[in-house]
């Protein structure tokens, strides 16, 4: 296939990188491709449109899939998730919200068009610049195929060249591992340790292995997923910021040291922004505040001194949210909390109050974290996506090590990012089970909003009974005529039970794949 490039392609992904480029000049408007594969500034033109794959949504795509889990609600009753959750949709072959199988496999189709090209067209290249563009690629073609993965079950089709125009077969979950694995240790192995303040934000050595980890903790490959991280860590180049509230504050125009970030996709106004502010915030801010988190998340935040909190507790029922340890702060809005130059109340009847109905919070509460509190124009957000952070690889390291039965290795990285979060005692445990428990749920606090829950309850074997049967729970709070407040906790699922069918731990096949391929057959689940 002839590879083609238009003037509007190149400037999108100058804009996406945020660099300036140059292509040698030829009065048209398409370029064939050996123009495209001439130099080392046309080549880095063509691996700049992989990089929207990280973040160009900010957070949007990650806030969706977690209200699909227990720790946030969509305000208005008949968005697709709430359809979903509550029974009122099904997934099916033909209609799947979390389907990612067409978007998929048109990616690996490009990566492997550009890896195609490179070994063909670029062997002019210098060896090291050769090196690290066939490494990002095979970078992105593997975090392609576990997005696809983790959904299908890992019985996916495989594909290392173009694909001719047959049908193949779904290869075995220990192959596509195998496949992912392979990809990211060669992009590991090609790929810098560092990049220059200019291209921050490209893929390095430290990205790949931890997707490696990453991915290899859903293959259940617990040395793997482990050995990965002990091979970031040898980089010396991560640490946990001191700030959890300042590191999801950060701009790239800042450009400030980050050692907790391990790969980001940046913003700039006003070139290139997103509107998450938009179309999340609190009404008073402007915001059509459509979805909040739930109590489900928020009672799991414990108190400042490590204890855990309870409305059976008579002190902490009074006064709920005094008292809590700082990343509640730092990622929810309560009554009473300050924002933007007032007091947030989220009182029955007021303007942003407890409702059931949209446009407001159904839960009592609304998010902080991932919102720029600093900022006026809503559709001109420029914070820091994220999409690895060292606090994920050390709960990874935590929870791979402790399926190993290494106890006090796994409690200490799982220690290192509750010290962060400012507890001062240490968590313990006596066995493999108890360091599980103490690991689910600091992912579910640390690593809220940022799209891990749904996917960790299905890979956990818990989303058939945490999202079945259950419902979504919020604080309605009344406020009597002497000023004392009510707090009530009630269902914001209105009276409706979570659906959550075993076979959803694997997705369909979609029935497009399956009329145009005749060598696959559907899921025995699904048929």
């Amino acid at each position: 296939m002839k590879l083609k490039y238009n003037c509007s392609i190149l400037a999108l992904a100058t804009m996406l990188c945020l660099q300036s480029c140059s292509i040698e000049p030829e009065l048209t408007d398409v370029y064939g491709e050996e123009v495209a594969w001439s130099g080392e500034t046309n080549v880095e033109l063509s691996l700049n449109k992989f990089y929207p794959l990280i973040g160009q949504s900010y957070y949007s795509a990650h806030v969706n899939q977690d209200a699909y889990a227990d720790i946030l609600k969509k305000n208005t009753p008949n968005d697709e998730v709430n359809l979903l959750i509550l029974g009122s949709s099904t997934i099916t072959p033909g209609a799947n919200p979390l389907d990612n199988w067409a978007w998929g496999y048109t990616w690996i189709r490009h990566c492997n068009e550009f890896l195609d090209g490179l070994a063909t067209k670029g062997t002019g290249l210098p060896n090291e610049f050769y090196q690290r563009a066939e490494g990002e690629v095979l970078f992105f073609r593997a975090y392609v195929y576990f997005e696809l993965a983790k959904r299908y079950g890992a019985s996916v089709i495989l594909y290392n060249d173009l694909n001719d125009g047959v049908g193949r077969n779904v290869s075995t979950p220990d192959e596509v591992w195998n496949f992912i694995a392979a990809d990211l240790d060669k992009a590991a192995a090609q790929l810098p340790p560092t990049v220059p303040a200019a291209k921050r934000g490209k893929v390095t050595k430290g990205a790949a292995l931890g997707l490696k980890a990453r991915a290899m903790l859903y293959a259940k490959r617990w040395k793997a997923s482990s050995d990965a991280v002990d091979a970031l860590q040898a980089l010396n180049l991560y640490d946990l910021h001191a700030d959890y509230k300042a590191l999801f504050n950060q701009r790239r125009s800042e450009a400030a040291e980050n050692k907790e970030s391990i790969l980001e996709f940046g913003f700039l106004a006003p070139n290139f922004t997103y509107s998450f502010d938009y179309f999340f915030g609190p009404p008073l801010d402007g915001g059509y505040a459509q979805i909040s988190p739930t109590e489900n998340l928020v009672r799991e935040y414990q108190m400042a001194d490590g204890t855990n909190f309870s409305w059976s507790n008579p002190a902490h029922a009074a006064a709920p949210y005094v008292g809590r340890e700082p990343r509640f702060y730092a990622s929810i809005l309560y009554n009473g909390a300050s924002w933007k130059g007032r007091t947030l109340e989220t009182v029955e009847g007021t303007k942003e109050g407890f409702a059931i109905g949209g446009g407001t919070t159904s839960t009592g509460y609304y998010m902080r974290k991932l919102f720029d509190e600093k900022l006026t124009d809503l559709g001109r957000g420029e914070l820091t996506f994220y999409f690895m952070r060292y606090a994920e690889v050390l709960l990874i390291q935590a929870e791979a090590l402790a399926e190993q039965g290494q106890l006090v290795a796994g409690l200490e990285a799982l220690n290192k990012v509750r010290r962060r979060a400012g507890f001062t005692q240490d968590l313990t445990a006596t066995n493999a089970g108890q360091l599980l428990n103490l690991i689910r749920r600091e992912r579910m606090v640390e690593l809220a909003f940022e799209g891990h829950r749904y996917w960790d309850l299905r890979r956990w074997g818990l989303a058939t009974t945490v999202l079945n049967g259950t419902n979504a729970v919020g604080v309605k709070i009344t406020k009597a005529t002497d000023g004392k407040l009510t707090y009530t906790l009630v269902d914001s699922d209105n009276g409706r039970s979570r659906v959550y069918p075993e076979k959803y731990n694997r997705f369909p096949i979609p029935i497009a794949e399956l009329q145009r391929n005749a060598n696959i057959e559907q899921f025995s689940e699904w048929k």
